[in-house]
């Protein structure tokens, strides 16, 4: 059970951002799995999922977009960097984002999608949002991927998509438009039991072959990846 409470916005003005922790990995997840990156895991989230498995609130810090890029570049000189939490968009994003594209990066936010910033310079990064409720909709047109996690006894069969996610009491919001090239991933729900994690794997593959979405599996993991 996540028992790390949530917290409000964060808008500093001199574009330093609170980490936890920055690693090299592999992206298990999404549009760029199977490449290597560098994850930041900002601090902090406006939400607290019951299900969530990510440490999101120790070790924190507050470093500049100089030291993000320094941070990042001692681990990879190049290549993707994956931003994620907790919720980055809790955090003002922008001088960090610009900083990393500065200096030869490709950018993923990984997003709940409740937040927006309005200054934000969204035609940096990919934007993969993996709502958990609600979304803010001024944040819809610059969503380049959408992920759910789907558990077997939480799927709705008119659209394969989950009636909750991560614990969360709310069914999490669905696109209302849909443009070329923005793909829906369904990911089965990790619950630590193999019997389980089973019937949410083939949970999600239903709701693929049904929908015609795009199975995620944290690949990561399967690695023994952080």
């Amino acid at each position: 059970m996540n028992t790390q409470a949530p917290e409000a916005r964060l808008n500093r003005t001199d574009g330093a951002v609170e980490i936890v922790a920055v690693f090299e990995t592999i992206q298990g997840e999404g549009p760029f799995a199977g490449s290597p990156a560098v994850f930041v895991r900002l601090a902090g989230c406006n939400l607290r999922c019951p299900a969530c498995d990510s440490l999101y609130t120790l070790g924190r810090n507050f470093i500049t977009p100089l030291e993000l890029v320094e941070s990042v570049r001692v681990r990879r000189p190049s290549g993707l960097v994956v931003i994620t939490g907790g919720e980055p968009y809790r955090q003002q994003l922008g001088p960090g984002v610009l900083a990393l594209v500065q200096a030869g990066f490709g950018v993923q936010i990984e997003t709940n999608g409740s937040l927006y910033w309005e200054d934000f310079p969204f035609d940096l990064a990919t934007i993969v949002c993996s709502p958990k409720g609600a979304i803010d909709r001024r944040l819809e047109p610059h969503i380049n991927a959408w992920k759910y996690v789907i558990s077997a006894d939480a799927v709705d069969p008119t659209d394969g998509l989950p009636t909750s996610a991560l614990g969360m009491p709310t069914p999490p919001a669905r696109p209302q438009s849909n443009p070329p090239g923005v793909r829906v991933y369904v990911q089965p729900a990790d619950a630590q039991d193999p019997e389980t994690n089973m019937a949410n794997l083939k949970a999600a593959m239903h709701s693929c072959f049904q929908f015609g979405y795009y199975l995620s599996i944290q690949t990561h993991k399967l690695l023994g990846l952080p």
